[in-house]
């Protein structure tokens, strides 16, 4: 049921072609090795907690370049990182919507990361100063660049006017430039590249 599920949340992605499926995460790595596909979305079972890591591993193992896409109920921030440091593509809480797995899918057959967007906050505040860069993106005017942070945090457009006391079509247009500008499509996105720029936390 599960699988089928997935199958179904994939179905308006026309361009995500379904080569394979595997009994459980144990089988994965050789199936993997079997099928070679672009992309490899895992199913962590809630009661199997760590075993995704094990099939991620067992799969890098056999190929370095794989990208595995982990779809989870565990928002742990650490076993998170230890998921990225295995190298996980994607990583997507079982709440979120199917748009975002689908995103999840693409970013990671493009050879990009993908992080949910709720857990892409966390990681950011529990990163090492150390890790985080400190200048803002040159390409972003300062005020584009509080409102980008505002939009990575969660804010609606409506919450950043009033958080940057400027009007709805004011945030709308500046949320439109940086799209525009950053080459971004979607919220996770924004998170991952105010992450990558030292942006939040």
């Amino acid at each position: 049921m599960v699988r089928d599920g997935i199958r179904l949340l994939l179905g308006p992605a026309g361009e995500i072609k379904l080569i394979g499926e595997a009994e459980c995460l144990a089988e994965a790595p050789r199936k993997f090795r079997e099928l070679q596909p672009d992309v490899v979305l895992l199913d962590e079972p809630a009661v199997a907690v760590s075993s995704g890591l094990r099939a991620v591993s067992h799969i890098m193992r056999c190929s370095p370049d794989a990208r595995a896409v982990v779809l989870t109920n565990n928002d742990d921030v650490s076993y998170a990182r230890s998921m990225l440091a295995a190298g996980v593509r994607g990583y997507v809480l079982k709440h979120s919507s199917s748009p975002e797995l689908i995103a999840a899918v693409r970013t990671a057959a493009s050879g990009h990361r993908f992080i949910d967007p709720q857990l892409s906050v966390a990681l950011a505040v529990h990163q090492p100063a150390s890790k985080r860069k400190s200048n803002p993106p040159s390409p972003l005017t300062q005020r584009e660049v509080d409102v980008l942070r505002d939009l990575a945090q969660g804010y609606t457009n409506a919450q950043t006017a009033s958080h940057l006391n400027l009007t709805l079509r004011t945030i709308e247009t500046y949320r439109a430039r940086i799209y525009r500008k950053l080459h971004l499509h979607n919220r996770a996105e924004v998170v991952q590249y105010a992450i990558a720029h030292g942006l939040l936390g």
